[in-house]
C-alpha cells in the first residue's frame, strides 16, 4: 500500500475554551495524554497538537470514524527523546495492517498542526 498522509490545524484560542470540558477531555483524551499536558505551562496547548495528531492520522488512514474508530483508539505519547508517537489500539490498530505512522506536531502562538504519514 503506498504511503498515505494527512494534516490538521486546530486554533489555541478554540481549543483553549474545550478544555474547560471535563467531559471532552475524557472523551477524547487518555489518562497519559491528560497526565502529560497538565505537566505543562499551557496545558491547552499540548491537548490541541494531540487532537490535531488524532485528525491527522484519520485522515491519513482515509477511514475517519466511519470504521468505528474511537477518539481514544488513537493515543499520542512521546518517545525517549520527547518525540510524539501515535500508539494505535482496537479497531485503528486493525486498520494499520502492520503499517507504521509517523507524526509531527508544531506550534505557533495561534495554532497547533500536525502532520502524519503512514507508510
Amino acid at each position: 500500500m503506498p504511503l498515505s498522509i494527512g494534516i490538521d490545524i486546530v486554533s489555541l484560542e478554540r481549543f483553549r475554551a474545550s478544555v474547560g470540558n471535563g467531559r471532552f477531555l475524557n472523551r477524547v483524551f487518555t489518562r497519559s495524554e491528560l497526565g502529560y499536558s497538565s505537566k505543562k505551562r499551557n496545558p491547552h496547548r499540548h491537548l490541541a497538537g494531540r487532537f490535531a495528531a488524532k485528525e491527522a492520522f484519520l485522515k491519513a488512514l482515509r477511514t475517519g470514524f466511519s470504521k468505528g474508530i474511537r477518539w481514544k483508539d488513537i493515543e499520542v505519547l512521546n518517545g525517549a527523546a520527547g518525540e510524539p508517537l501515535i500508539k494505535a489500539h482496537s479497531r485503528a490498530k486493525g486498520l494499520l495492517k502492520g503499517r507504521r505512522p509517523f507524526v509531527s506536531i508544531s506550534y505557533s502562538r495561534e495554532v497547533a498542526a500536525a502532520f502524519v504519514a503512514i507508510e
